[in-house]
């Protein structure tokens, strides 16, 4: 058979709740050349019988079901088994905004062949996909704002497959680091089409503010070693965010660091980052 344009990576674990959406998302695709790879972490809560109940349906699912260490290495078993032209993963919560997506991304990788990602906009959206603030892609910065600032919207860039994995080392900021690389290697082109729902909700917000993030974003920026200032401040904030989380009321605290990030973000013009 003749291999797929598109190659869709979804990592799952215990998202039964939202998978549904997610998978009726890509299958849906008007654009019809595209392969699924779903890479589950051995839910136990009911992901598995939705994800077969789909593949009697729809051959194009290939279904990877063993334990992993971790996100970075289950969208890495699914990048190694990618035999599309273009890559794209979708976390089992997050869902492609209409059935034109894959269509209108095929589109701009055909009129500039030089291009080698296509970045896109995205709403974030509540549990029940209550669309909640419109997140661009193209924040109209210099390039190298990207290694301070993760404002990629990550469900709505798509590149060209070229073997690239995730560095398995990082849990959270792993995405950041890849993109990193991939927008300083490919030409990448801002297509200002929305094309991605990211849910935003109680539990995945509380798992990403933390300080072992908060850890690893320092962590990034000492391998980058782009700014001994930047990497300190990110040490610093890591710290406060580590004694924080010790107090008595842990998310106050942490809200008042957020809010002088915010602060120092805006005041030294997007060079001490750590969010």
């Amino acid at each position: 058979m003749k291999d797929p344009v598109f190659s869709v990576i979804t990592p799952t674990w215990n998202q039964a709740e939202f998978i549904g959406d997610t998978i009726e998302s890509v299958l849906g695709q008007s654009f019809r050349s595209l392969e699924y790879i779903i890479v589950d972490n051995c839910s136990d809560d009911g992901t598995e019988e939705i994800v077969r109940g789909y593949m009697q349906k729809d051959p194009r699912i290939i279904y990877i079901r063993e334990p992993d260490h971790g996100q970075a290495e289950a969208i890495n078993k699914g990048l190694s088994r990618a035999k599309g032209k273009v890559v794209c993963w979708l976390n089992s919560d997050d869902l492609f905004i209409d059935k034109m997506v894959l269509e209108r991304v095929a589109v701009v990788f055909r009129r500039h062949k030089s291009v080698g990602i296509v970045a896109g906009d995205a709403w974030y959206c509540d549990r029940e996909k209550n669309y909640t603030e419109h997140n661009p892609a193209d924040r109209h910065v210099p390039d190298w704002v990207i290694r301070r600032w993760y404002y990629i919207v990550q469900p709505a860039v798509f590149w060209k497959n070229r073997g690239a994995l995730l560095d398995e080392r990082y849990h959270y900021v792993f995405d950041w680091k890849f993109f990193i690389r991939a927008f300083e290697r490919e030409k990448v082109y801002y297509s200002h089409e929305d094309y991605a729902l990211y849910r935003m909700y109680g539990d995945n917000k509380t798992g990403q503010n933390n300080a072992k993030r908060k850890h690893e974003i320092f962590r990034l920026q000492n391998e980058l070693g782009d700014s001994r200032a930047n990497t300190a401040w990110c040490r610093y904030i890591s710290r406060r965010y580590a004694a924080a989380e010790k107090s008595a009321d842990a998310e106050k605290e942490k809200a008042k660091i957020d809010r002088l990030c915010r602060l120092v973000f805006h005041l030294s013009g997007k060079r001490l980052v750590s969010f």
